[in-house]
């Protein structure tokens, strides 16, 4: 008995991923796609309909012998929600998501943040933003961007330059146990490529890197000597790539010299004007280009995203990529790489705070079975499984 509800477990874990990844999907194609028996499916389908976290949606097309047209399922975004925040030095941006990934509110905050106030600053944002979600769509995770080297396994902030972070900081004791849901902390750039990943599932991307520049505000923050914030997020083969440590993606210019403190081979003066003026702005955009074109033909990538403050200059930088990237390439045919700024807008990186949740929520099987049962957010004792990815069908009486 305790072996057929563990198979119970795992096999609706794997229909409610295959419906959350191709967002409409038939009882045949799901049956097909996971190598199981129709019978079982469509009984799995049938208790999920019954809690109302799946819906019939649309008839499909006929198979090419014809035959009975497939009713498509989709998952019921509005049984529940996640949140995205970015925490950066001049304030915070936050999403809300409903579990098929519509974007149900987004905010915006104004405000210095560092070391010292990040813990009750978070706190407050959550505390706020709770009472902003729909009643009807309970939180299942909160996910937060921000810049810096992140343990993800660990949710430790080794070190973040631009909220003076200079030692390993335990969010996990410091925040994520202050809360009762789980919470997840993800590097910005990371965090954009789970965007990518979450909110673009349908297109099954494999290899690619996100390019996240944001310009800050250097005349109110306090010891910030450059206006660029520039971190790369990479993703092989369908997942981020965080590196030994954690430290994947931290972007210095090969052409940077010992005398420069910046990101950039500028001098600190210069580097203060990048965003205002053309020349400069100009000289990073071609900069970085030859920077990521040894990324892009080394690891034979599929596309490179272009997201944050830079997307306001992309008529001018899509082109300079793409001639970077072909010209670094050694081989008379194209280069298969494109180009292309984000759909997701200034807002990356909360979104791909949002994401992350969504990924723990349903790309990781042990997270799914409390979704299944339609079960209000975490019961005493399950956020702790759940952040340790245990938890599951059993752990509900």
């Amino acid at each position: 008995m305790a072996s057929f509800k563990r198979n119970r477990v795992l096999n609706t874990s794997l229909v409610l991923r295959e419906i959350w990844t191709h967002r409409e999907i038939s009882r045949v194609q799901i049956a097909k796609n996971l190598d199981l028996d129709k019978s079982t499916v469509t009984s799995i389908v049938a208790g999920l309909l019954e809690k109302g976290v799946v819906e019939e949606t649309a008839i499909g097309k006929a198979g090419p012998q014809g035959g009975r047209k497939p009713v498509l399922l989709k998952l019921n975004g509005s049984k529940g929600s996640v949140i995205g925040i970015e925490m950066k030095p001049d304030g915070y941006t936050a999403v809300a998501a409903d579990l098929s990934g519509r974007i149900i509110d987004t905010w915006v905050g104004d405000f210095e943040i560092c070391e010292s106030n990040l813990a009750t600053s978070f706190l407050d944002i959550v505390a706020e933003l709770r009472g902003k979600v729909p009643g009807d769509a309970p939180i299942q995770g909160i996910g937060l961007g921000v810049p810096g080297v992140v343990n993800t396994g660990k949710n430790i902030i080794n070190y973040s330059m631009p909220l003076g972070i200079t030692k390993p900081w335990d969010f996990k004791s410091n925040v994520a146990d202050q809360c009762d849901l789980p919470v997840y902390i993800e590097n910005d750039a990371n965090a954009c490529a789970w965007a990518e990943l979450a909110f673009h599932r349908t297109k099954k991307l494999k290899n690619f890197v996100f390019v996240l520049l944001e310009f800050r505000d250097t005349t109110r923050l306090r010891g910030l000597h450059e206006r660029t914030a520039l971190g790369l997020g990479i993703v092989i083969d369908g997942r981020v790539y965080h590196g030994r440590n954690y430290s994947a993606g931290e972007f210095r210019s090969i052409l940077r010299g010992p005398n420069n403190k910046g990101q950039f081979s500028l001098s600190d003066e210069e580097s203060l004007r990048i965003a205002d003026d053309p020349h400069l702005l100009d000289r990073v955009i071609d900069e970085l280009a030859k920077n990521v074109s040894l990324l892009a033909t080394t690891l034979n990538l599929d596309e490179v995203y272009l997201g944050g403050d830079i997307e306001r200059y992309g008529e001018l930088m899509v082109p300079v990529f793409e001639k970077k990237i072909q010209d670094n390439w050694p081989y008379p045919d194209k280069v298969h790489c494109k180009v292309k700024f984000s759909s997701l807008g200034r807002k990356a990186v909360a979104y791909g705070a949002a994401g992350l949740v969504l990924h723990r929520l349903f790309a990781e099987l042990g997270a799914m079975g409390r979704i299944a049962r339609s079960l209000p957010a975490f019961p005493p004792g399950v956020k702790e499984q759940f952040n340790t990815g245990t938890v599951g069908f059993q752990t509900t009486p």
